[in-house]
């Protein structure tokens, strides 16, 4: 859409308002109202799987930072769950790609549909999520720092302290989660969405991680 650039900034001041009513909020705890989001997070290791079949599937249409990314994946599945795991976690959607998104006409406000799988997590993980699959590249590439800065920003205004360059950091390592979750999609054809968009997620996903060197950094985070 031709206003994507403009979408994109308001959908991270959003989530940083959902982000921050919830940002390590003891609601979280084993005895709380919350205890049941915190269980439920998405493991990372329950996917490989789906990655494998999508290696078989549509490995042969992917470029080499896609296979990189996959033998990273399978090889160390539960270390990379732990560093999704890892900082101060929220609740977040789990799934804002742009298809699960709406716009508040009146207030000219995104809004977000289908929580199936809302979780505690970084809340990285939805900021990057949207930019890696949603967004076309060349907006991406231009905007994506900023982006990142302006979540920082709104964090503040709630009176939540994010590092710009630790953020910067967390969207390296939650775009792999972003491209996880399109090359699964992808990997089951059209069961769960029709191909062409699970491969144009996968495609823009993998472009992503590319570009902020996303397996450099898995391969220092991983030692």
């Amino acid at each position: 859409d031709a206003d994507i650039e403009a979408r994109a900034h308001d959908i991270v001041e959003q989530l940083a308002a959902l982000h921050a009513g919830y940002w390590e909020s003891e609601r979280f705890a084993a005895d709380a109202d919350l205890a049941w989001v915190a269980a439920r997070s998405m493991r990372v290791g329950g996917a490989v799987p789906y990655i494998r079949r999508a290696v078989d599937a549509i490995g042969d249409q992917m470029d080499d930072v896609f296979h990189a990314l996959a033998n990273l994946y399978l090889s160390r599945a539960d270390d990379i769950m732990g560093l999704f795991g890892a900082g101060p976690g929220t609740l977040v959607h789990g799934d804002s790609h742009i298809g699960n998104l709406f716009v508040d006409l009146d207030g000219d406000r995104t809004g977000f549909l289908d929580w199936a799988v809302v979780c505690r997590a970084p809340g990285m993980r939805d900021v990057a999520y949207m930019m890696c699959n949603s967004v076309p590249r060349t907006v991406r590439e231009a905007i994506e720092r900023g982006i990142v800065e302006r979540y920082c920003e709104h964090l503040a205004v709630f009176g939540v302290a994010l590092d710009p360059h630790d953020a910067w950091d967390q969207y390296r390592l939650f775009a792999v989660q972003s491209w996880a979750a399109s090359a699964a999609t992808a990997g089951m054809g059209s069961k769960w969405q029709p191909i062409e968009y699970g491969l144009a997620g996968t495609r823009r996903a993998t472009a992503a991680c590319a570009h902020v060197d996303s397996v450099g950094l898995l391969e220092q985070l991983l030692g």
